[in-house]
């Protein structure tokens, strides 16, 4: 129930963290960079309101001792980011845009949604056995 009432209201409000980007630095328009704004406020209300309700569970900088991050894992991170920036930009919206836009019935947004699907399982099946085996991260 949940995933329909987001779904919804993403698909009305036609947020996209990676056309905010794209159209702040292209054009110099605000509108949708209004919605990175919206996340990182949610983002940080989100964790105060966890972080009140559960307050012996840790910390936030805790993260940045995690063990088995490596300089290579944080490098293969921004690798991985990267690439999903730039080839967000180039499909013209973030991945939860072109689900709703392949919901409503766009063939581009399905075609990237098949490569989307495709290139997670095959980095799960073909490249993560050689990042183990070079590596020893998971």
């Amino acid at each position: 129930m949940a995933g329909l009432v987001i779904g919804f209201l993403w698909q009305r409000s036609k947020a996209c963290s990676v056309s905010g980007y794209r159209d702040f630095f292209l054009f110099r328009d605000t509108y949708l960079l209004k919605t990175v704004v919206g996340m990182g406020v949610g983002a940080f209300a989100g964790f105060a309101v966890l972080r009140f309700l559960t307050p012996n569970e840790g910390d936030f900088l805790a993260l940045l001792s995690t063990p088995g991050l490596t300089f290579d894992t944080i490098l293969l991170i921004f690798i991985g980011g990267l690439g999903y920036g730039i080839f967000s930009v180039l499909a013209g919206g973030c991945p939860t845009k072109q689900h709703v836009s392949a919901a409503s019935g766009s063939k581009t947004s399905m075609l990237y949604l098949i490569g989307f699907y495709a290139g997670i399982i095959y980095f799960q099946v073909v490249i993560l056995g050689y990042l183990v085996a070079i590596f020893g991260v998971v």
